[in-house]
């Protein structure tokens, strides 16, 4: 047992014994939020131990507590729901593939490029990881809030995080939440590492005109590259998979250690402010022996300081000339090392004048402003070599958006930015969307958006001290109409979109970043179904999707989700159980592949990945405020070799995990 474990699993007997000393008897209470918001967990919400009350008291013995974000005003609860409680980071899509080992690059199965506008640096390959900051949590709270959880899983995977947040006063609340996961993966040399942490902090003036939020996020990932194993057929022996030869090198002969590596690490600091204008009304209970306020803004002005640093950083402690060919004829000498440091920084300062329109309960928000933006790239090789860019760019922004607070109210919302001067010039995203809680007809949401983006810095820039590329790409064009149809009533969802792009760019067959100047599209429909019977649940969900002819893009035409459940309390209601069986299968078709040497996948048509589906078995369980999942995963690897996530990566072997998370409120 590796000394990481033992330590680990040492502070969780700690853990358990002082939560059991705190524990309290108050339970997490819903804040009355509005149907709208409660919809955050459609087909997960099932049974709960958790009794739900109302209070108004900040003095009230029973606390209160919900949350906003950067990009929504409304009232949203932390999740409490058990049903998918196992798939402890419930924020990635479902058809996340990684290389074979939590927290290595990833891509998703259903198609959603990443397109930002203005400049950026490029890299996207961990983003179902990373902490955002548009899904910065906000709290309001009248009791210190944690929560602690953590993952045991096979080969030493752990995975810890610890979040707090209370009120200094009914009016300033702050949070912080710290992660950590390591995972050493079932083949050589597949080590992957994520430390990652988040701040956040409001206030609101007592009349309720000044209003602060600050936020940052940090995360930095760490992946040792193998290659990918040697040959596919040496997965039908039995025996250890660290045995497998893989393509690259340990940093010594026999060693441990992947002589190649690549580490990302980003940091996002956002701090918005304003001040506004309005209508007061003094408002008094029954017998006027309580006095309340409430402030209806009219006008106001906002600053938004945003400022962002990402370093990519690339090493080959052990290259070799044949494996670079492809890039340049480059002899390596016995010391000889290949490295490359990407680092990009930028500070954005936006001013906008806003204005108010409707009831208090009704308000439809009006942006408009200026923003004035400072970018820098710094290339760095070693030896003091260094390429260095920066510039200033500025833009114009406006926003239309009104929330649904209540039934049957109608939601919308508009923004524009457009680039004027720069080297982002020309670059602009507008967009829309609305959507309308039709009662017992469910709920209907329809969004149109459209952007043109830079080439990433990164697609541009490739160099070292023995090989470089330039690139001089053109601006990419997206259109996306996509609409969704909710029926609570038969717990049924349905989505389409469709997505057109023009100069698309990706990774060729040589690892060559290229660009495809004619225009596509990929259609893709899904639905979700939850068939219910006692405390019997299968939940389905069905997605399908097809590009134009000859786009450079492979996708599964189809990808299927199953999972039966059983949900119910036993021991007089003390103890919530959730327990089942999950599958995954997607239909076969030719994967991308990865290259280490620059963190990219890449298209290819050599080898096409079929397998049988992915199952799963869990058991969840919980008792107050105590969840706790033990859960088997590539359970068809006991009757099948391992299937294979992308070109020379399989999937991990079969394996136990045992993860929790416990809430304390004091």
């Amino acid at each position: 047992m590796s000394s990481a474990t033992s330590l680990f699993r040492k502070s969780f007997v700690v853990l358990l014994c002082t939560v059991h000393s705190l524990w309290v008897s108050a339970q997490v209470i819903d804040p009355n939020l509005d149907p709208t918001a409660q919809q955050q967990n459609l087909f997960n919400q099932g049974l709960d131990s958790n009794r739900l009350e109302t209070t108004e008291d900040w003095d009230n013995t029973s606390p209160r507590i919900y949350y906003t974000t950067f990009t929504s005003e409304l009232h949203q609860l932390p999740d409490t729901s058990l049903s998918h409680f196992h798939r402890y980071r419930p924020r990635q899509p479902w058809w996340i593939k990684d290389l074979g080992n939590a927290g290595t690059a990833a891509r998703n199965q259903f198609f959603d490029p990443a397109l930002p506008i203005g400049l950026s640096l490029g890299y996207h390959i961990y983003d179902p990881y990373r902490l955002e900051l548009e899904d910065l949590e906000f709290f309001n709270t009248t009791r210190p809030y944690s929560s602690f959880s953590g993952m045991i899983g096979a080969k030493a995977a752990q995975d810890v995080s610890v979040m707090h947040t209370q009120n200094i006063n009914p009016d300033w609340n702050f949070a912080g939440n710290i992660l950590y996961n390591s995972s050493p993966g079932f083949f050589a040399m597949q080590q992957a590492a994520q430390t990652g942490g988040s701040f956040s902090t409001q206030y609101k003036s007592q009349d309720q005109r000044y209003g602060l939020q600050l936020g940052f996020v940090y995360n930095r990932f760490r992946q040792q590259e193998n290659g990918g194993i040697t040959a596919d057929s040496m997965l039908q022996e039995n025996g250890d998979r660290m045995l497998i030869p893989v393509q690259l090198p340990a940093t010594i002969p026999g060693g441990l250690q992947a002589a190649t590596t690549n580490s990302l690490r980003d940091l996002d600091l956002m701090l918005s402010h304003h001040y506004a204008w309005g209508l007061r009304d003094t408002l008094y209970n029954e017998d006027s022996t309580s006095i309340s306020y409430r402030f209806t803004p009219r006008f106001g002005l906002k600053h938004v300081l945003h400022l962002h640093s990402e370093r990519h950083t690339y090493k080959d402690l052990a290259p070799d000339s044949l494996r670079y060919d492809f890039l340049a004829a480059v002899n390596f000498g016995g010391r000889d090392s290949v490295f490359s440091v990407q680092n990009w920084m930028y500070v954005d300062n936006r001013f906008s004048l806003n204005g108010f329109l409707g009831k208090a309960d009704a308000l439809a928000a009006v942006e408009a402003g200026l923003g004035i933006r400072a970018d820098r790239f710094v290339s760095d090789f070693g030896f003091g070599d260094q390429d260095r860019e920066a510039s200033l760019s500025n833009y114009v922004f406006g926003d239309i958006r009104k929330e649904a607070v209540k039934e049957k109210q109608w939601n919308y919302g508009a923004t524009a930015r457009f680039f004027f001067s720069g080297p982002a010039i020309g670059n602009f995203e507008i967009g829309g969307h609305m959507g309308k809680d039709l009662g017992k007809l469910g709920q209907l949401d329809i969004s149109l958006s459209q952007r043109l983006s830079n080439a990433p810095y990164a697609w541009n820039h490739q160099k070292t001290r023995y090989y470089e590329r330039h690139y001089d790409f053109g601006k990419t064009s997206s259109t996306t109409l996509a609409g969704r149809y909710y029926l609570p009533k038969y717990k049924l969802e349905i989505t389409a979109k469709n997505i057109l792009l023009t100069n698309y760019l990706y990774y060729n067959s040589n690892i060559e970043p290229v660009q495809f100047s004619s225009a596509f599209s990929v259609l893709q429909l899904s639905a979700r179904k939850a068939f219910t019977w006692k405390v019997l649940t299968l939940d389905n969900e069905l997605a399908w999707q097809q590009a134009t002819p000859n786009a450079p893009v492979h996708l599964p035409a189809l990808l299927l989700r199953h999972q039966l459940r059983a949900e119910t309390y036993i021991f007089k209601k003390a103890l919530l159980i959730a327990g089942g069986i999950e599958a995954r299968y997607h239909t076969p078709y030719y994967s991308d592949g990865y290259t280490p040497y620059f963190n990219q996948f890449y298209l290819q048509d050599e080898q096409r990945i079929s397998s049988l589906p992915e199952c799963s078995v869990f058991l969840n369980f919980k008792v107050k405020r105590f969840r706790a999942y033990l859960l088997t995963e590539q359970v068809q690897q006991l009757i099948s070799p391992n299937i294979m996530n992308a070109p020379g990566y399989p999937a991990e072997n079969f394996m136990f995990k045992f993860g929790f998370t416990w809430i304390l409120i004091n």
